[in-house]
């Protein structure tokens, strides 16, 4: 489970694989996103927070319902007995 659930974590940060492999804005990502909403000269941080906000809560959510079973994935090996 705790594979499981840190895989899915580096999936759902990917920035590299949509850009490259999706152009157009029909496919655009929500990783994606952050990337438009800032420039050199101007960062529209309402957008941007908005966004982060958007990428943390389902993560946010999915480490409350599944704390116990990450503990006990990390922890299973750790005890010599």
């Amino acid at each position: 489970m705790t594979a499981i659930i840190l895989q899915s974590i580096f999936v759902f940060n990917d920035f590299q694989t949509p850009l490259y492999f999706l152009p157009g804005d029909e496919n655009v990502t929500v990783q994606l996103t952050l990337f438009n909403f800032q420039s050199q000269f101007l960062t529209k941080f309402n957008l941007l927070f908005m966004n982060i906000l958007l990428i943390t809560v389902p993560l946010l959510i999915l480490f409350i319902f599944f704390n116990k079973k990450i503990v006990a994935g990390m922890t299973a090996g750790a005890v010599k007995g």
